[in-house]
């Protein structure tokens, strides 16, 4: 885990380094005022005078973690950097202690190739997808709050979410009973690079991966085996569709801004007799960042967390049949 943390802030640094030389020039006009790009500045003023730097502010709006931060250049403040490589190095350890627990106990053996293709009629390949795009985002926002420049902060939090997933594959290619998968390696990959995507992409932004779970009979029962992170008939995972974002201008006003929809997935009845069923699920969703109050950048960062959780709402069942909910957990 210490080497995943230490590649990231290599990675982060030179990354930082690398992108020095294509900053704008070190000052610019505005408001016929002069204003040094490398140098700090209040809040609100350096938000405006960069404002038309798109390649290293996508919003200039957004708040910013501390007053002197440039988003366009990293004032790294070792400080938080060792607070978040704390954070982070203990709730890996964590983890990594929880599922060689409730996985890899007992199942040490020579690494191996596996692809697991049928397993859970490849909804486990979405949730991968989904734990690299939050584990990204954690990343991203763990490097902004301790000074790297915007840019580096994304960058850095895809590399964040994509070694801490493929150190799992890696831990699972030792387990006999398991292998390391190709395809969730990908699947890993493809979602650590989301959060990637909706900063440089237009509209991506406005599609949301999220995650909802109620606990399956086979948890509740206490025959399943494992946890709730491989408790897959638990698990509903989904693409959120910020619907208002997507719209003409002309049409935003006849759509509420916090209201979306979602598409979700899941899986059915893979411990039982009966055959192993996908489900498709369409259901009413909400943006958080619009619901909730507060403009500062702990909140910001908070609503942006709530939104890759699928709260309850109505949803109804498209495939293998028709089902209506009231609401669906």
């Amino acid at each position: 885990m210490r080497i995943i943390l230490i590649l990231t802030l290599v990675v982060a640094i030179t990354s930082d380094a690398l992108t020095q030389g294509e900053l704008p020039s070190d000052s610019i006009v505005v408001n016929d005022e002069s204003w040094n790009v490398g140098a700090p500045h209040p809040q609100g003023t350096l938000q405006h005078a960069i404002s038309d730097y798109s390649d290293c502010v996508k919003d200039p709006t957004a708040p910013f973690p501390f007053d002197t931060y440039n988003p366009c250049q990293s004032q790294i403040r070792w400080g938080r950097v060792a607070i978040v490589g704390g954070v982070l190095g203990s709730t890996v350890t964590g983890i990594h202690i929880y599922q060689r627990n409730a996985w890899w106990r007992d199942q040490r053996g020579p690494f191996h190739f596996q692809e697991d293709g049928a397993y859970a009629l490849n909804v486990d390949k979405v949730g991968h997808f989904f734990g690299g795009a939050f584990a990204s985002f954690i990343g991203r926002k763990s490097l902004e709050w301790s000074g790297f420049s915007r840019t580096t902060s994304v960058w850095g939090g895809f590399a964040i979410g994509a070694l801490f997933e493929l150190y799992v594959e890696v831990e699972d290619g030792f387990a006999r009973d398991w292998g390391f998968s190709p395809g969730d390696a990908i699947a890993d990959v493809i979602g650590a690079f989301w959060p990637v995507a909706q900063e440089y992409v237009p509209y991506v932004e406005h599609f949301q991966p999220k995650f909802s779970y109620f606990p399956s009979g086979a948890v509740l029962d206490g025959t399943h085996k494992g946890n709730m992170i491989d408790d897959y008939e638990g698990q509903t995972y989904w693409m959120g569709i910020h619907v208002n974002g997507l719209l003409p201008s002309s049409w935003k006003a006849y759509w509420p801004d916090w209201l979306a929809l979602a598409v979700g997935v899941s899986v059915r009845n893979m411990h039982e007799d009966a055959e192993t069923q996908r489900n498709i699920i369409l259901a009413l969703d909400y943006d958080m960042s619009k619901i909730l109050p507060g403009d500062g950048w702990f909140m910001h960062t908070l609503k942006q967390a709530m939104n890759y959780i699928r709260f309850p709402a109505p949803a109804i069942r498209i495939s293998p049949n028709y089902i209506a909910y009231g609401l669906y957990f």
